[in-house]
C-alpha cells in the first residue's frame, strides 16, 4: 500500500509526498509531485503495478522525454487543416476538463497504458465534479474518451507508440431518458409568447429541425420558393468568435422541403448575402442572448415548466413528422444526421407501426381458443 503526505514548501506551493515500498520487506521511499492528482494517480500507479515497476515507469518516462498528451494534441490541431481555431480550443478544454493530462503530468503519451485509461474512466465517471457536485454523464464520459483515444491514434501515426491503449476500453452505460417533447399546445403557446421579431425562427425550427447553427446562418440565398438549402452553420471561432463554416455533418449539406407558407412566414426577401434572422441591430443572432432575452421569458410567459431548450424545437419536429408516418430514413434525411442509427437511436421508439405486429399476432391468437376449449 502506498500514502500520500503533503507539505507546504518556502514558496507557499503544496509538494505531494507518495510514501511506499518498492519491495515487500524494503524500507519506505518516496516520491513528490506538484499538485494532488499526480500523486493519486502514482499512488494508483503502485498499488496496480508494485512500487518498482511504478518508479521505474517515472524514471523512464523523464528519461526518455517522449511528447505528452497535451503536446500530441496540439500537433493533431496543428496538422488538422480542417479544424477551425475554435474547434482545437474546445478539444484542449476537453482534454483540461477530462483530467487525464493533469493525472498524468509530464509522462509521455508512450508510457501511458491501457490500465491507465481504465482507471482514469473508473475515476472520471465516479468522481464529483467541482461546478455540479455530481459525476459528469456518462455521454461526457465518452465525448472525453474519444478525444484521448484520436490523441492516442495520432501518437501511433506519429510513431510515438505501438497501440491505442483507449481502443476498448469499457466506458459507464448511457443512462436512457425518455425525450421531454413539447405538445402541440405547448408549441402554439411558446410561439405566441415570443416576441415578434423571433417568431418567424422559431416557426421555422419547428417545422423543419434545422439545427440552431444552421437556421441562424441561413441567408435568402439559400430560401427558394418551397425549399431551404443547408450549406453552412455557425461554428467556434477564437474565443468567443463564430464564423461561417460547414454543417455539422457530411450530410448536414441538404436540401429541406417545406411549403410555401414557411417561406412566407420568414418575411420580406432580402439581398442574397443577407441573413434571413438578425437582431435588433442587424446582426446575426447571438444563442446567449436569444435565450437570455427571447426564449427564457417566452417560456415563462407560456408557463412552461420544465423550461424546454431550443434543440427541444428539432425533437418535437422529429416527433411530428414520425407521428405523421414519414419513413424514418426521410427523417433522417432532413435532420441531416450522418448515419440513420442516430436517428432511430433518438427517435425510434416513436415510430408509428404499419404493421401492427402485436395487433396481428393477438387476432391470429384468438383462433387458438376454440382448440383451447375442446381440449
Amino acid at each position: 500500500m502506498a500514502s500520500i503526505q503533503h507539505r507546504q514548501r518556502a514558496d507557499g506551493t503544496v509538494a505531494y509526498r507518495v510514501m511506499f515500498r518498492e519491495h515487500k520487506g524494503s524500507g519506505v521511499v518516496s516520491e513528490t509531485f506538484d499538485t494532488a492528482d499526480q500523486a493519486e494517480y502514482f499512488k494508483g500507479l503502485v498499488e496496480r503495478i508494485g512500487g518498482a515497476a511504478a518508479r521505474a515507469k517515472r524514471a523512464q518516462a523523464h528519461h526518455e522525454g517522449g511528447p505528452t498528451m497535451t503536446e500530441v494534441l496540439d500537433d493533431y490541431i496543428d496538422q488538422a487543416v480542417d479544424l477551425t481555431p475554435g474547434t482545437g480550443n474546445e478539444y484542449r478544454a476537453v482534454l483540461c476538463r477530462s483530467g487525464l493530462a493533469d493525472i498524468t503530468g509530464d509522462v509521455g503519451v508512450d508510457m501511458i497504458d491501457r490500465a491507465d485509461i481504465e482507471a482514469w474512466v473508473k475515476r472520471r465517471s465516479t468522481t464529483p465534479t467541482k461546478r455540479t457536485k455530481r459525476p459528469p454523464a456518462p455521454k461526457t464520459v465518452a465525448n472525453e474518451h474519444g478525444l484521448i483515444s484520436t490523441i492516442m491514434e495520432h501518437a501511433v501515426r506519429r510513431g510515438h507508440r505501438l497501440d491505442n491503449p483507449a481502443k476498448g476500453v469499457r466506458l459507464p452505460k448511457p443512462r436512457r431518458h425518455e425525450l421531454d417533447i413539447l405538445t402541440d399546445a405547448e408549441f402554439v403557446a411558446l410561439w405566441s409568447a415570443m416576441s415578434d421579431r423571433y417568431k418567424p425562427l422559431v416557426w421555422l425550427l419547428g417545422a423543419t429541425g434545422l439545427r440552431w447553427g444552421e437556421a441562424t446562418a441561413l441567408q435568402w440565398r439559400h430560401i427558394g420558393r418551397d425549399t431551404i438549402t443547408v450549406s453552412q452553420a455557425w461554428k467556434h471561432g477564437g474565443g468567443s468568435r463564430r464564423v461561417l463554416g460547414e454543417p455539422k455533418t457530411a450530410k448536414g449539406y441538404r436540401r429541406v422541403e417545406t411549403t410555401p407558407a414557411v417561406i412566407a412566414s420568414l418575411g420580406e426577401r432580402g439581398p442574397d448575402n443577407a441573413f434571413v434572422f438578425t437582431n435588433a441591430a442587424g446582426a446575426p443572432v447571438n444563442y446567449q442572448t436569444f435565450y437570455a432575452d427571447h426564449w427564457k421569458p417566452a417560456c415563462e410567459a407560456a408557463n412552461l415548466h420544465p423550461r424546454p431548450t431550443i434543440h427541444g424545437l428539432r425533437h418535437w419536429a422529429a416527433s411530428y413528422m414520425l407521428a405523421q408516418g414519414a419513413d424514418i430514413y426521410e427523417v433522417s434525411r432532413a435532420l441531416g444526421h450522418n448515419d440513420i442509427s442516430v436517428t432511430t437511436g433518438t427517435y425510434g421508439h416513436l415510430v408509428v407501426s404499419r404493421t401492427r405486429p402485436t395487433v396481428t399476432h393477438a387476432t391470429a391468437m384468438e383462433a387458438l381458443r376454440p382448440q383451447l376449449l375442446t381440449d
